[in-house]
């Protein structure tokens, strides 16, 4: 952390209770894009857009106005101000480096550090977040679907049971029935009810064999 920012967690801003965070977000749908010296600003001006003078944000944002116009004048490539604001806040407030960890919510605190990245995503209408609640909702239904198909095939399987029961039921009786016939025949005792019988009993076998 560079002295600038520890100097600077002394000095009271016009946050309020709102957090840095926050208040970024609300500066950007009302603003659009803007540089870490705009947000600066933005925190620690007086209500006319004044600063203090003889305090150390007064004297952080001089320095950083005076080099921000030195870059554009030196400048031979059409870099976006922004960046170049960007730039010379990084320098003179934390010397180059932004802090990784998050600051009571100060500057170098990214937003997704408060939020959580997919919030943060969220909050910015990111595709990405939506895309995956979309896909959540298209593997739901795919699995509903599946799951119907399944309900569907076990009453099927069950129907098919039965009828398989049924007619190995069906297929015992005429092979008993059958077994009957050609006993009787050895014996010589065939009248025309038995061999009717008979016949009708091949039939139902016939039957039965066309429906497997």
């Amino acid at each position: 952390m560079g002295k600038n920012a520890r100097a600077l967690q002394g000095n009271k801003h016009n946050s309020g209770a709102t957090s840095f965070a926050n208040r970024r977000v609300d500066m950007k749908e009302k603003k659009g894009e803007f540089s870490e010296l705009a947000f600066f600003k933005s925190v620690y001006a007086k209500e006319d857009g004044s600063f203090k003078e003889g305090t150390l944000p007064h004297q952080f944002v001089e320095d950083a106005n005076k080099k921000v116009q030195e870059n554009l004048a030196s400048s031979s490539s059409s870099k976006p101000v922004i960046e170049i604001e960007n730039a010379v806040f990084n320098e003179l407030m934390y010397k180059g480096e932004v802090p990784k960890r998050p600051l009571n919510y100060g500057f170098g605190v990214k937003q997704s550090d408060i939020f959580g990245v997919e919030g943060l995503l969220r909050k910015e209408g990111s595709s990405y977040v939506n895309n995956n609640a979309m896909e959540v909702e298209n593997m739901k239904g795919e699995i509903s679907v599946v799951k119907k198909q399944n309900e569907d095939l076990a009453q099927q399987n069950q129907v098919l049971n039965t009828k398989f029961e049924e007619t190995t039921q069906s297929f015992k009786m005429i092979a008993s029935f059958l077994g009957q016939v050609l006993k009787e025949v050895r014996k010589g005792n065939v009248s025309s009810n038995l061999l009717d019988g008979a016949e009708s009993a091949i039939n139902m076998v016939s039957y039965f064999w066309k429906l497997f």
